[in-house]
């Protein structure tokens, strides 16, 4: 698969995934992804952001402040 910003070679990797919730910061750890050798681009496929979604809107009306999650890719 190549990157869609600079066509370089894309590689498995995991990032560190932010939301800004207004009220809320949620960062969450260790998200699977695909990272362009070249520029850096992550992507990440669909199953993963309906994951991150599911994550965020259960934290979205519980919290207040800061929050750091692991991602668990048995979940997905």
């Amino acid at each position: 698969m190549d990157c869609f910003l600079c066509n370089g070679k894309l590689t498995e990797s995991t990032t560190t995934y932010m939301a800004d919730l207004r009220n809320i910061i949620v960062i969450v750890k260790n998200v699977s992804c695909h990272k362009c050798i070249q520029c850096g681009e992550e992507s990440f496929s669909g199953t993963v952001v309906a994951q991150l979604e599911r994550i965020i809107d259960q934290l979205r009306n519980t919290l207040t402040e800061i929050v750091v999650v692991n991602y668990d890719n048995r979940a997905a």
